[in-house]
C-alpha cells in the first residue's frame, strides 16, 4: 500500500512538473508571438513608410512622365517633335543620327487594332487585368508556392500596372524599399488612370530588347510590319521577350526565344477569351501551334546547325534589316548599333526626347571609311575565288559540290577593328562585309573563332619575361610527345635548330607548344584572364587546359585578341575598349564621361611586350609568313602576326568534301596601332585562302591606307623604362650585329631589345653565317603558305592572294594535356 501511495506521489509530482513547464512553455510562446508580430510591425511600418518618402520625391517626376505618355496614347495626339541623338566622330562630324522613336505610338483609339499582342500580352503577363486593382494577390501567392516547391525564382507575380510603376520609376537596384515605392506608384496609377490607358502606356513603354521601347517599335524592328499587322506567332515570339529582353530576344538568343515563342502561343490556346476581337482568332488555333511555328520558321528562313563544339546554333532573318530604320544618318553601323544601345539603356525618355544629345565617340571616320573599303575588296576576292571554283566544279559535272560552294557565298564575311593602344580608342569598326546599313552581326565583337597562330604572339611575350628564352635563343623544332599529343607544322617534317625569332616568323608550332609548357598552362590562363578581365570560372569554361592553347585552340573575338594585341603595344598595361568619350545635350551640358586607358594596372613586363613586338617585326621580313619588301634604309613600323585555322577533317561531310580553311586572321601593329582583321564563313565552311594572303592583305591595305593619307608615328614601340638594352642583331643566326665590313649579315635588326644580362651571343670570328633558313621551301605544289607584298609609297596591296596556311586541324586535338 506504501508503495502505491509513493508510486501515485511521484505521478503527480510529474504531472505538476509536465503542467508547470508547458505552462511555461506557453508564456514563452506567447511572449516569443507579440515579439515576434511587433518585430514585424515595427519593420513593416519602418520599409512602408522610407518607402513613402522615396515615393513623394518621386511623384512629381512620375507624374510628368505620365502626362507625357498620356499625351502619346491620347486621340489627340500631342504633335511635340522629339529631338534627336547625334553621334560624332572624334574629328566633331556627324555620322550617326537616330530619334527614340520615329513613328506615331499605340492609342487608345486604336487599341483592339492590336488584338493579337493584346491577347499575347494578356495571356502570359496578366491574365486578370481587367479585374484586379493593381496588384494581383492571388497571382503573388501563385508565385510564392511556385517558387517554393522549385526552389527557385522562377514564377514572378507582378501585374502590368505594377510592371508600368517600375518602368515609370527606374529605381535601379532591386530592393525592399524600392518594391514598396513601387507599389505605391503602382495604386496611384490604377486611381487616376483607365485600364485602356494603362495597357496602352504599357505596350508603349516596355523595353523588348536590341534598344527597342515598346511593341510598335520592336515590330518594326524585327519583323519590318507595323504592330497591328502582326500575326499570332510574332506577336508570342515578342512577348516572350519582356521577362529579360537581353536573353531572351531572337537577335541575340533565337534558340531560347523560340521555345519561349510556344509556351505564350499555348497560353494564348488556353485563354481565347483575352482576344478583344474574337473574331479574329483563328480556327482550331491551339491544334495548329506546332505547324504555324513550323511556317514562321520558313518565312524567316531560320535554319539550325550545331558549332564545332555540337551545341545549336541557328540563323534567321529575324531582325535582319533593323538597323535601318533607326537612324537618318548612320556611316558606321556597326559602331553606331552599340552607342545607340548603351545611351537608350541609360537615358531617361526625357533626356532623349528633350534634351537633343551629342555624342562625342573616338569612331574616326576617315579610319573607318579605308577599313570598310579594305574589307569589302578582300572578302571579295575570297568570295571570287569560291565562284571560280563554282564554276571548275561546274564545268567538271561536278554539280552537288557546285552547289555546295554557291550557298556558301552569302555568309562568307569578315571583321576588322582598329584601336589606339595607348587610350583603349576604337577608331575603326566594321563588324560584316557592308552591303548596306542594315542589320548585320557586329563579328568585331560577338563572334567568337579559334585565333589560330595569332595566340602564340601573348605565348612568347610570356617566355620573354620568365626568361625562358629570349629572341636569340637557340630552340629545336622536333617531334614531340605530351601525353600521346603531338604537334604537326604547317610544313612537312621539322628543320632541327633555329632561333626563337626565326620560329615565330615562320610560325612553327612545336616550338610554341614547347614555350607553353615550360610556361605553365595555368599561367598562361592566369594572365589571359586579366587581359581580357574575365573571371576565373569563365576562363575554365572557355579554354580548355591544354596545350593546343599555343596553337589558338581557345575561342576569341576580335576584339578581345585586339585586346591582347594592344596589351603588348602599350607595354603590358590592361586596356578597356572605349567607344564614347562623353555625352552632352546641345547646351554643352556634360552627362557622362570616361577616361581613357593610359594609367591602367599593369599586367606584363613591358620589356617582354617589347621583344615580342621586335620578335613579330620578323613574320614581315623575307624571313617570315607574310614578306613586305620596303626601301633599304626605311625604318620598320610595322609588325604582326598571320593565323589561319584549317577546316577539320569531322566537318568536311558537312560540306559535301570540300576542302579549305576555316577562319583566316592578321593582327598588326603600327605606332599607336592594333588592327584585328578575321575572315571566314559564318557557319565554319571551307574556302580557300590564308592568313597572309586574305586578312594580312586587308590589314595592310588598311594600314598603307592610313600611313599615305593621315599619317602614322615614327616609333614602333613606345618608350618606357625598365631594365634592357637595345642592340643591333643580325636575324640570320641571331648573334649580335658586327659594324664591320666582313662582317656578313643579310637581315640586320637594328635597336632591337633585350634585358641586360641576357644579351644574343657575338658571331665566333667573322666567317660569313649560314644562309638564313627560308620560310618556306615547298614539299608539294600548293603547299605554299607565303605572301610578298611590295611596301612602297603611294601603292595599295592587292586584297588576296591564292596562298595557303596548313595548320593541323586542332579543332580535333579531343585529348586534354595537363602540363605544367
Amino acid at each position: 500500500m506504501n508503495n502505491q501511495n509513493t508510486f501515485i506521489l511521484i505521478l503527480r509530482a510529474l504531472a505538476l512538473h509536465a503542467l508547470d513547464f508547458a505552462k511555461k512553455l506557453w508564456e514563452k510562446r506567447v511572449t516569443l508571438f507579440f515579439v515576434s508580430f511587433f518585430v514585424f510591425l515595427f519593420l513593416s511600418l519602418f520599409f512602408l513608410g522610407g518607402a513613402y518618402v522615396v515615393w513623394s520625391g518621386e511623384q512629381a517626376r512620375v507624374e510628368k512622365s505620365l502626362d507625357k505618355y498620356r499625351s502619346e496614347i491620347s486621340n489627340f495626339y500631342d504633335s511635340f517633335q522629339p529631338k534627336s541623338v547625334k553621334i560624332l566622330d572624334r574629328g566633331g562630324r556627324v555620322m550617326g543620327e537616330f530619334y527614340r522613336r520615329n513613328f506615331r505610338p499605340i492609342r487608345t483609339d486604336n487599341l483592339k487594332k492590336h488584338h493579337t499582342i493584346l491577347w499575347a500580352v494578356l495571356s502570359s503577363e496578366d491574365r486578370e487585368f481587367f479585374s484586379h486593382g493593381g496588384v494581383n494577390y492571388t497571382a503573388i501567392g501563385r508565385a510564392f508556392v511556385t517558387n517554393l516547391i522549385q526552389f527557385r525564382l522562377s514564377q514572378g507575380g507582378s501585374t502590368i500596372t505594377q510592371q508600368l510603376a517600375k518602368l515609370t520609376l527606374n529605381l535601379g537596384k532591386r530592393n525592399l524599399f524600392n518594391k514598396f515605392t513601387e507599389l505605391y506608384c503602382t495604386f496611384y496609377i490604377e486611381s487616376r488612370f483607365s485600364k485602356d490607358e494603362i495597357l496602352a502606356m504599357y505596350l508603349n513603354q516596355i523595353f523588348l530588347g536590341e534598344g527597342n521601347t515598346g511593341v510598335e517599335e520592336a515590330a518594326r524592328y524585327y519583323f519590318r510590319k507595323p504592330a497591328t499587322e502582326l500575326s499570332p506567332e510574332e506577336a508570342a515570339l515578342l512577348v516572350g521577350t519582356i521577362p529579360a529582353p537581353s536573353v531572351f530576344n531572337p537577335v541575340r538568343n533565337l534558340g531560347i526565344a523560340l521555345s519561349r515563342q510556344k509556351r505564350v502561343l499555348y497560353d494564348m490556346a488556353r485563354n481565347p477569351e483575352l482576344n478583344p476581337v474574337p473574331s479574329e482568332i483563328p480556327k482550331k488555333f491551339g491544334d495548329s501551334i506546332e505547324s504555324n511555328v513550323k511556317k514562321f520558321k520558313t518565312i524567316y528562313k531560320i535554319k539550325e546547325y550545331k558549332d564545332d563544339d555540337g551545341n545549336p546554333r541557328y540563323s534567321s532573318e529575324i531582325g535582319k534589316y533593323g538597323a535601318d530604320k533607326d537612324f537618318r544618318i548612320n556611316l558606321a553601323p556597326d559602331f553606331n548599333a552599340e552607342v545607340r544601345r548603351f545611351v537608350l539603356e541609360n537615358f531617361s525618355n526625357e533626356d532623349l526626347e528633350e534634351r537633343g544629345l551629342l555624342v562625342y565617340s573616338t569612331l574616326d571616320l576617315d579610319k573607318q571609311r579605308m577599313a570598310e573599303e579594305a574589307l569589302r575588296v578582300g572578302v571579295d576576292s575570297v568570295r571570287g575565288d569560291l565562284i571560280q571554283q563554282e564554276n571548275t566544279l561546274s564545268a567538271k559535272g561536278k554539280t552537288e559540290l557546285a552547289e555546295v560552294t554557291r550557298s556558301m557565298l552569302p555568309q562568307m564575311s569578315g571583321s576588322l577593328i582598329s584601336m589606339d593602344p595607348e587610350t583603349g580608342d576604337i577608331e575603326a569598326l566594321v563588324g560584316g562585309y557592308k552591303i548596306s546599313n542594315s542589320f548585320r552581326f557586329n563579328r568585331a565583337e560577338d563572334a567568337r573563332r579559334q585565333p589560330g597562330s595569332t595566340i602564340k604572339a601573348l605565348v612568347y611575350a610570356l617566355a620573354f619575361e620568365k626568361r625562358v628564352v629570349n629572341p636569340s635563343s637557340k630552340i629545336v623544332d622536333e617531334k614531340l610527345d605530351f601525353s600521346g599529343y603531338s604537334p604537326k607544322n604547317w610544313y612537312k617534317g621539322f628543320r632541327g635548330e633555329m632561333t626563337v625569332r626565326t620560329a615565330l616568323a615562320q610560325s612553327v608550332n612545336t616550338v610554341s607548344v614547347k614555350l607553353l609548357h615550360e610556361v605553365g598552362l595555368s599561367y598562361f590562363l592566369s594572365k589571359l584572364g586579366q587581359i581580357l578581365s574575365l573571371p576565373d570560372e569563365e576562363i575554365e569554361s572557355r579554354f580548355q587546359k591544354n596545350l593546343s592553347l599555343a596553337l589558338g585552340s581557345g575561342e576569341l573575338s576580335p576584339l578581345e585578341l585586339s585586346v591582347i594585341y594592344s596589351t603588348l603595344a602599350n607595354g603590358g598595361r590592361r586596356v578597356t575598349p572605349r567607344k564614347i568619350i562623353k555625352i552632352t545635350d546641345q547646351d554643352g551640358n556634360e552627362f557622362y564621361q570616361t577616361t581613357p586607358n593610359e594609367a591602367s594596372e599593369q599586367i606584363l613586363d613591358p620589356v617582354a611586350c617589347a621583344m615580342a613586338i621586335n620578335t613579330l617585326e620578323s613574320v614581315l621580313t623575307e624571313q617570315g609568313t607574310m614578306n613586305l619588301k620596303k626601301k633599304e634604309g626605311e625604318p620598320n613600323l610595322f609588325a604582326g602576326k598571320t593565323g589561319t585555322v584549317q577546316s577539320p577533317k569531322t566537318k568536311k561531310s558537312k560540306w559535301s568534301g570540300l576542302t579549305g580553311v576555316r577562319d583566316v586572321w592578321f593582327a598588326g601593329f603600327a605606332p599607336r596601332n592594333v588592327t584585328v582583321v578575321w575572315v571566314g564563313h559564318d557557319e565554319g565552311a571551307p574556302f580557300p585562302g590564308s592568313g597572309s594572303g586574305v586578312s594580312g592583305g586587308i590589314w595592310l591595305k588598311y594600314v598603307q591606307s592610313v600611313k599615305s593619307k593621315i599619317g602614322f608615328g615614327t616609333q614602333l614601340i613606345s618608350n618606357f623604362v625598365g631594365d634592357f638594352v637595345k642592340v643591333d642583331v643580325c636575324a640570320d643566326d641571331g648573334t649580335l650585329f658586327e659594324h664591320s665590313p666582313n662582317y656578313a649579315c643579310k637581315l640586320p635588326l637594328y635597336a632591337q631589345y633585350y634585358y641586360i644580362g641576357d644579351l644574343p651571343p657575338k658571331r665566333a670570328g667573322f666567317t660569313k653565317p649560314p644562309e638564313p633558313v627560308p620560310a618556306h621551301v615547298p614539299e608539294e605544289p600548293g603547299d605554299s603558305e607565303i605572301s610578298t607584298y611590295e611596301l612602297q609609297e603611294g601603292t595599295e596591296p592587292p586584297a588576296g592572294v591564292d596562298a595557303v596556311e596548313l595548320e593541323p586541324p586542332i579543332i580535333d586535338n579531343q585529348r586534354v594535356i595537363r602540363s605544367e
